[in-house]
């Protein structure tokens, strides 16, 4: 791919660092495509222009030595482009992990916010910015009150707490917020932490004897963003010492921001207290987009990668059934794949062909398995058991026929689609009632992790109730 020069003043000698550091990072994407771009340079890398030098800035060791012998060539030919002659070229490792988007020249931090995010918390994703969420029916309630929270925090309600299954859009939510701070609001401290990353910091800075210090980074922040809240339950120190960082910042007047996939009242494992702070402010549910939204998000996630797909398979691929925007999206890059594989191997393979056979494939596993008959489930059981089927149904109460029975009765509710009536029936004419009781006290041995002893022809056996569950219903499965 040839890059053309872009035009200059002569007396310049190269271009300006601002010009410089929007145009390098644009071509280098053309170049060698948005995928590779964004694993390997896009918000991982520093650029440095000093005349005919230009340095390129590499977070860590490994990620040097691979952009140093795979794209080398590819850097060298943009920096020619753009800066004319036979400029030389570095790349180098960072005296400290980058952070910060790849079009943003190298500064030394802010003395006001020593410790705050990127450098302090997770690492935001580029694309996640409050401009590229498509908002729709089913989110954008959420959507205008992370607005709300980026233009003025604190201004309306605190915490926002926004829940919903996973895939929907909380992450890019949280981290578009964080995102319009460090543009919009330089001087603002933000931090972005997952529940675990809260968790194992906290516990680190027990360890280390630094509590002081990871309370002040904490607590000094202007906003907080803490993405899956779901993983304090549980663990009550986390919850405590959270608990007290929410309380701090809320006295400041700060602003917190929370995702999690339940609402506050069915986190399991969480105190009283926090499900009190969490309801206290904004609390706000996402739901799965409806059909215009999902026609949106695909459109603008295959621009993104510069597919050109026509609406026909749009179309398909949006109506595909599944929940997640994760999962959507992941279905565009599994037919784009199929389509290009397919092109090349037999070159006459069209996108729409494989987006229709993407979907069939979907419905065919998401499509109810056919129910399987009772008396194939009592052979089955019984065969596992070595017992006779008939001893299975009829009376006896020796133990390992009783347990054969209730894994009967509870397989039968799995995958014979019966009611507990009828299945009481089948199996030796007992009550609804029964059936009832073998099956909780088949979950409550899974649930404990229950051994079951017993004895066959070949020998003694011992297999815990869940693998034995496992064993029965894969055979099950098989054709009869």
């Amino acid at each position: 791919m040839s890059i053309a020069a872009p035009a200059r003043e002569q007396t310049a000698g190269f271009i300006a660092p601002t010009e410089y550091s929007a145009r390098i990072p644009d071509l280098l994407r053309q170049r060698i495509g948005p995928i590779r771009f964004e694993q390997w340079f896009d918000g991982k890398t520093h650029w440095i222009a000093e005349g005919h030098h230009l340095r390129v800035v590499v977070g860590n060791a490994f990620a040097a030595n691979w952009i140093r012998n795979k794209f080398f060539q590819d850097i060298r030919a943009v920096a020619q482009a753009v800066l004319g002659g036979e400029p030389e070229l570095e790349i180098e490792l960072a005296p400290q992990p980058i952070a910060g988007d790849s079009r943003s020249e190298p500064a030394p931090p802010a003395p006001s916010r020593p410790d705050y995010a990127p450098a302090g918390g997770a690492r935001l994703n580029p694309r996640y910015r409050l401009e590229e969420f498509v908002a729709g029916p089913t989110n954008q309630l959420a959507y205008h009150a992370a607005r709300r929270v980026a233009d003025d925090p604190r201004r309306e309600f605190n915490p926002l707490f926004i829940h919903g299954q996973c895939g929907l859009g909380k992450t890019h939510l949280l981290q578009g917020v964080c995102h319009y701070l460090r543009q919009a609001h330089p001087e603002k401290r933000w931090l972005y932490l997952t529940g675990e990353q809260f968790t194992n910091e906290f516990l680190e800075a027990i360890k280390t004897n630094r509590m002081e210090s990871f309370r002040r980074r904490l607590r000094q922040a202007d906003l907080l963003a803490i993405d899956d809240v779901h993983f304090f339950a549980n663990k009550r120190g986390t919850q405590e010492e959270f608990l007290h960082t929410f309380d701090q910042i809320d006295a400041n007047n700060r602003q917190v921001i929370l995702a999690c996939d339940s609402s506050p009242r069915d986190i399991a494992a969480m105190s009283e207290a926090l499900r009190s702070r969490f309801v206290s402010g904004m609390v706000i549910r996402i739901d799965p987009p409806d059909l215009p939204t999902r026609l949106e998000i695909l459109r603008r996630f295959l621009n993104h990668h510069q597919w050109r797909v026509s609406d026909v398979i749009l179309m398909q691929l949006a109506q595909a059934p599944v929940a997640s925007v994760r999962e959507l999206e992941g279905l565009a890059v599994q037919m784009v794949a199929r389509s290009e594989l397919g092109e090349r191997a037999t070159n006459n393979a069209s996108g729409k062909s494989s987006a229709a056979q993407l979907i069939r494939e979907l419905h065919d596993r998401l499509r109810p398995p056919a129910p399987v008959a009772i008396d194939r489930i009592v052979k089955t059981a019984a065969d596992f058991f070595a017992i006779p089927p008939g001893a299975l149904i009829g009376a006896s109460r020796r133990r390992l026929t009783a347990t054969a029975r209730a894994v009967a009765m509870y397989l039968a509710r799995q995958h014979s689609h019966m009611s507990f009536p009828d299945i009481g029936r089948a199996i030796g004419g007992r009550n609804h009632s029964t059936v009832i009781g073998a099956c909780q006290r088949i979950e409550a041995r899974i649930a404990a992790g229950t051994v079951i002893y017993w004895n066959t022809p070949e020998g003694p056996r011992h297999q815990a109730m869940a693998e034995i569950l496992q064993h029965i219903a894969a055979q099950l499965r098989r054709p009869p």
